[in-house]
């Protein structure tokens, strides 16, 4: 059984422990708000904490409001206190504050569980405090401690995707795998690429960080990694595309199903090599591929000459594929470019 402990858990560890070294100083009751608090507070990026401190301050606006009127209108009573985050909940997410209800619900019935001595200007600040000493800690820990290395991990995510989509595009035109566990793998894709989406945008938000290092190299990854994401997005589309009519195109005439094929493992392999030459692992030499190009470009005239005259059941099944194809051929070269640019730039700099 593997044990793995990130970067995250142990921010959100850390932040638990500050927030209540604070509450204990300060002589506060209820420390495990200030430390819930904390805990839903701790965010993927420090942009990403800051946004949510901005929306904390609406929705927890908006949660005390509600706290108090209910508790003087309607009482403490149990079913009062969840008609009242029930309402809440409702009026955060039609303002878009989706972020922060699980915070708002916190502090509404930290608020209407009042002592024994009812609701006062004095118990009004405690409560208050305890959520905001948990969401200041939570931002000061995940600004100082551990600061993710973004650029890192979000190419792992892209790399991780790339893999799958590379292999899925292998083993669909072979049809070496069954159908049940081509759609597990499908999933798959899907979720590591949603997943590079996703954190692509958190590091874009990094962008306006003003302790960011080498600025200029940094929004130069940024526009890679972007043209990256674009390329998974249009591999993606190939493979749904062949899942759905590989039994098609396997009753077509030979020469038609082994040009599709033939195009599917050649964009398949210089989908790779950008990637490795990205990495430097690979030096592509430029004449070799705009060789490899061009008996790309050869192949997709072929196809579509072996087509003219055909049904337009034929049409329907590889139109499709080959505008897949093509499309992510266009985004292929252009991240190419890219790729080659930060490598003759990385060459000048030594």
């Amino acid at each position: 059984m593997e044990f793995n402990i990130g970067p995250r858990m142990v921010k959100t560890g850390l932040a638990v422990a500050l927030t209540l070294i604070v509450t204990d100083l300060l002589k506060l009751d209820l420390e495990i708000v200030a430390a819930i608090a904390a805990v839903l507070a701790m965010q993927p990026s420090i942009m990403r904490s800051y946004a949510y401190i901005k929306e904390v301050v609406i929705s927890n606006s908006i949660g005390i409001i509600f706290a108090l009127g209910g508790y003087f209108l309607i009482g403490s009573h149990p079913l009062s206190v969840g008609a009242v985050v029930i309402m809440s909940i409702a009026i955060n997410i039609k303002l878009g504050l989706t972020k922060t209800v699980s915070l708002t619900v916190l502090t509404i019935i930290t608020m209407m569980l009042g002592g024994e001595d009812g609701v006062s200007y004095w118990y009004i600040i405690e409560r208050l405090s305890l959520v905001a000493i948990g969401v200041l800690a939570a931002f000061i820990i995940n600004a100082l401690v551990m600061p993710p290395d973004h650029k890192k991990i979000l190419f792992n995510l892209i790399k991780s995707a790339s893999e799958q989509t590379n292999f899925l595009l292998r083993v669909i035109s072979n049809k070496t795998m069954s159908v049940p566990q081509m759609r597990a793998e499908d999933k798959e894709a899907e979720k590591l690429i949603n997943d590079a989406k996703n954190y692509y945008e958190i590091i874009s938000d990094e962008r306006n960080r003003l302790f960011i290092r080498k600025r200029l190299s940094f929004f130069r990854s940024i526009i890679i990694y972007k043209h990256m994401i674009q390329v998974l997005g249009k591999k993606h589309t190939l493979i749904r595309e062949l899942e759905k009519n590989i039994n098609e195109i396997e009753l077509m005439p030979s020469n038609k199903s082994y040009l599709i094929k033939k195009l599917v493992q050649e964009i398949n392999a210089y989908s790779e090599n950008i990637l490795l030459l990205y990495e430097e692992k690979i030096i592509l030499d430029k004449d070799l591929q705009k060789e490899t190009k061009a008996a790309m470009q050869v192949t997709i005239n072929n196809l579509i000459e072996e087509l003219q005259g055909a049904e337009f059941s034929k049409w329907a099944i590889v139109f499709p594929i080959a505008n897949s194809i093509i499309e992510l051929f266009f985004e292929l070269n252009k991240l190419e470019r890219f790729v080659r640019l930060k490598e003759n730039r990385d060459k000048s700099s030594m």
